[in-house]
């Protein structure tokens, strides 16, 4: 009732439009002309590892074209979650070290480069196993797709709450291409091209190419400006098709953000409570060793460690698609994967030398899948194999030079993950369809952890008991998991989908490794996590399809959830159990004469249980769970004589939410709105755009993440903030 009451506070007439909607507003609509904004066109996604309408798949889907991301303003993937109800996203340092995803309040918080999260990230097919790739910036894409609820019998690997996928546009039959430029605030420069087309008989390619430069939004009075960008990316891709049987796709791609000064974060006075917990002290209060921020604007400070951060990614394979006649089909993809990242900032982010926070890593990823097909027929099934090898080598260290201390850990964690899936899909008729499903996962992983501590305060950090005093703890370990689902969907006409569906997800066990081994020894390894989902929704295309209405309701019981816990220096995972229930809707209307509005609502109430706070055992919210999310856009079109002019808004408030498991007051998280802007026009027949663009319009000082650090020595609270209003231009030039 809490968060019906929030919500009717805040916008009651979204709540209307939710009862009345049932999920998946595909926001993938990519005509500009008022003439064309008409009914809705249909949207192929691939939800189901094959071509499909997004309003006959049962599954709560949000869809977003290439050309929409531009006009939203998501130029990256933590902006995704502006226009995808349900989605919580973001680089919790500021830097892009690692991605924290969350759909439906189902998320992985821990950042250390060998977990996993519990929301699977695709390019192209191919899994990220890090959690520092899935924070990049979107160039050549043809869409986003988000896949909302447990995945894992198609997509399998650790798909818990479900995953994003970026679809980057594919070689094709005829050459075409573009290059777009834009300049903004903060001395921006990007420029994006692509060039794609036929190369001989059965032969094409495609190359695409990113470079992104642009200043420190946070202002250093003492050094280098902090949060600069300054991106590399290519990416390369050759189609074979031999004959009318085979197609073949190799791909090479490169990431590189090039070494900047890093950190960012702001830091604040904070005191503790009886139980430990960090609780904010009045604004200028000083940090535990006598630091006040001069003028509380999270976009200055005096950081006298620059810090470094920098990442390189680098990965080749291929897809390939055989028909092997009679409905039957196989499909592969072969993907290699090399992670190189360095990390350091200025943990006191002050003039004061206290703490140097650093993290690398160094990674390879493999993948193989092999999928059977039968396409054809009122009895379908897909059938298939997955391997996946991760050898990592990872650091984590805290340098406090004040003391002349210096904790730090060096580990590896070798994962080999073996499994076998099947889905099968059948018709009872020419309107309902059930489908079944099973996937079985074996993980065998090597642990290797090293805790080294120098200087008179090492005491401090080796808790009898930890893996700190252990030194050096390995294990070799192997466990078996279950994914499933059962589902049934009914067409009682053909503008209507109402389904129900019973999922099954598992994310595989790992390993506590925090920089400071105060994890207990008992408890380094966790076990794998299950969750149990059940779901109802439905999918309306209305008014001579100028109205979708899509919405679903879910409720999902977890055992073994894999619990993230930071108190100061203790960074521990260890499992409990946890219940999370609530809605997502999503409404589009094309009333005509060139308009377009779009919105999203989601609902969400998270329970995760036996936390121990102080000498209690309590219950506590997921982190990154606000209890409602509302996502607003609006989009106008204009045919001129001389071209198209259009005009896009879209607004996003989030509620409040905790971004740790504690829920400190210090890790609370205001609620607040976030707005972006775009003008474009189109001119010489569509071959050339100029538009000019807002980001965070209003220039919100809103903040996206908070760390609990009140213990002794720093005191505090670090918080980190969305970039403020971002101003540019921009032409784009299409061949």
């Amino acid at each position: 009732m809490t968060i019906i009451h929030n919500f009717w506070s805040s916008s009651s007439c979204l709540v209307g439009i939710a009862m009345a909607s049932m999920t998946s507003t595909a926001y993938g609509q990519t005509e500009t002309a008022s003439e064309t904004i008409g009914a809705f066109d249909e949207i192929v996604v691939t939800a189901t590892r094959r071509a499909a309408n997004i309003q006959d798949v049962a599954i709560a889907v949000t869809a977003h074209s290439g050309d929409r991301l531009i006009e939203l303003g998501m130029r990256n993937t933590t902006d995704l979650a502006a226009m995808t109800p349900g989605l919580q996203f973001t680089a919790p340092g500021g830097p892009p070290v690692a991605g924290l995803i969350s759909i439906r309040g189902v998320s992985q918080n821990d950042f250390a480069g060998h977990i996993e999260p519990a929301n699977a990230f695709y390019i192209d097919e191919v899994y990220q196993p890090s959690n520092a790739t899935s924070v990049q910036e979107l160039f050549d894409v043809a869409r986003v797709e988000v896949l909302k609820g447990p995945q894992g019998t198609l997509f399998g690997r650790n798909a818990t709450g479900g995953l994003v996928h970026i679809v980057t546009n594919q070689p094709g039959d005829t050459l075409e291409g573009f290059v777009d430029v834009t300049v903004g605030s903060y001395d921006q420069v990007r420029v994006e091209a692509a060039v794609g087309g036929p190369i001989a008989e059965g032969v094409s390619a495609r190359l695409a190419v990113l470079k992104n430069k642009a200043d420190g939004f946070v202002k250093n009075d003492i050094g280098a400006d902090l949060l600069a960008n300054d991106t590399l990316a290519g990416r390369f891709q050759l189609k074979l098709e031999p004959n009318s049987a085979l197609t073949v796709n190799l791909f090479a791609d490169w990431y590189k953000n090039k070494p900047v000064a890093s950190g960012g974060a702001m830091i604040t006075g904070a005191g503790q409570d009886t139980d430990g917990l960090g609780i904010p002290l009045p604004a200028g209060s000083p940090t535990g060793f006598g630091y006040a921020d001069a003028d509380g604007d999270p976009y200055t400070g005096s950081y006298n460690y620059p810090g470094r951060f920098t990442r390189e990614t680098w990965t080749v394979g291929g897809k390939a698609n055989l028909d092997l006649g009679n409905g039957l089909s196989l499909a592969t993809v072969t993907s290699y994967q090399k992670l190189d990242s360095e990390y350091a900032a200025d943990n006191d982010f002050s003039p004061v030398d206290i703490g140097i926070f650093l993290q690398d890593a160094d990674a390879k990823h493999f993948t193989q899948e092999i999928r059977l097909i039968e396409d054809e027929g009122a009895f379908r099934w897909t059938t298939g194999l997955y391997y996946l090898n991760i050898k990592g080598d990872y650091f984590q260290g805290f340098n406090l030079p004040a003391f002349a201390t210096y904790p730090r850990a060096d580990y590896s964690v070798d994962t080999q993950s073996y499994s076998g899936f099947g889905q099968i899909e059948y018709d009872l008729n020419a309107d309902v369809q059930i489908s079944a499903g099973i996937r079985v996962t074996r993980d065998e992983k090597d642990y290797y952890y090293s805790e080294v501590c120098t200087g008179p305060l090492c005491a401090a950090f080796i808790a009898p008991g930890s893996l700190a005093a252990a030194g050096v703890t390995t294990d070799n370990h192997g466990e078996t998991g279950v994914s499933g689902r059962l589902a049934i969907d009914w067409h009682p006409n053909k503008d209507t989908l109402l389904y129900a569906s019973i999922n099954r997800g598992y994310k595989a066990f790992n390993y506590n490794a925090g920089f400071v081994g105060q994890a207990p020894l008992s408890g380094f390894r966790f076990k794998g996590e299950n969750l149990m989902a059940y779901e109802v929704g439905g999918k309306f295309d209305l008014f001579d399809q100028h109205v979708r209405l899509n919405g679903s309701l879910y409720y999902y019981d977890y055992s073994d959830y894999q619990a993230f816990d930071q108190r100061g220096f203790n960074f521990t995972l260890f499992n409990t159990s946890a219940e999370i229930y609530g809605g997502d809707f999503e409404l589009s209307i094309r009333p005509g004469m060139g308009f377009q509005f779009d919105a999203g609502l989601a609902l969400l109430h998270t329970n995760v249980k036996d936390i121990p706070i102080g000498a209690r055992i309590v219950d506590r919210e997921a982190p990154q769970a606000p209890d409602y999310t509302i996502n607003l856009a609006a989009s106008k079109y204009f045919d001129l004589k001389s071209g198209k002019l259009s005009a896009t808004f879209n607004a996003v408030y989030t509620a409040d939410f905790y971004s740790q498991l504690t829920n400190a007051q210090v890790t609370l998280v205001p609620g607040g709105w976030l707005a972006n802007a775009r003008v474009s026009l189109e001119i010489l027949e569509d071959r050339l755009e100029l538009a000019v663009f807002a980001n965070n319009i209003f220039d919100k000082a809103r903040k996206t993440f908070s760390f609990d650090v009140s213990a002794p020595p720093l005191g505090g609270a670090y918080d980190t903030y969305t970039p403020p209003r971002w101003i540019g231009v921009e032409a784009r030039l299409n061949f």
